[in-house]
């Protein structure tokens, strides 16, 4: 990483690492990260698909510490007096089993906090990019660009110590998220 991350204020390890996959796209946009510098940085699309899948490393944490991450991921440190998403928030997301833009973050690139579900009835956020980027990817308008070296490296790494994939599969995984133009879904009713 070019720029380190503070990291939570509260330095409490995860009671539970677990992966998972979820039906989404992983994909990698804009020209650079503020973390890793040139080539793009990790997202996901919020709009479910069967045919796609996202491996997810899932820390169990508090929503404190998942409020330091999201101010980390959108390079804003960890000393905001109140929390950006808070549990009226959290029970509005669970909800909706949707998304939510914090519109708090005026330039964050992870301001979308998306419920995936629940694990051992706790709720399992992430976050993406609005839904308005997912829509300029698709068009074009924002670049898909593939991540640096370094950063892909550390995803596929991460794979394959969490026994996800092997480092062949993984690396093609990376490389076809960072080649493989977003579609838009069609839809069809009767």
């Amino acid at each position: 990483m070019i720029k380190p991350c503070s990291g939570s204020m509260d330095r409490t390890p995860p009671k539970e690492i677990l992966w998972k996959t979820f039906p989404h796209r992983l994909f990698f946009g804009y020209e650079s990260t503020r973390t890793w510098g040139p080539g793009g940085g990790a997202f996901m699309n919020p709009e479910s698909n069967s045919e796609d899948r996202t491996y997810m490393c899932m820390y169990r944490i508090t929503l404190e510490q998942f409020n330091d991450v999201l101010l980390n991921e959108n390079s804003l440190g960890c000393d905001m007096s109140s929390p950006l998403f808070d549990t009226s928030d959290l029970n509005s997301v669970v909800t909706t089993k949707g998304s939510m833009c914090l519109e708090l973050l005026k330039k964050g690139r992870y301001k979308n906090v998306v419920y995936m579900g629940k694990e051992c009835d706790i709720p399992i956020l992430t976050m993406t990019c609005p839904l308005t980027d997912v829509e300029s990817f698709k068009s074009g308008k924002l670049p898909l660009r593939a991540p640096c070296i370094k950063y892909a490296n550390t995803l596929i790494k991460g794979l394959v110590e969490g026994k996800q994939l092997s480092e062949e599969e993984a690396m093609a995984y990376i490389h076809e998220a960072s080649t493989k133009p977003l579609k838009e879904m069609v839809t069809m009713h009767y």
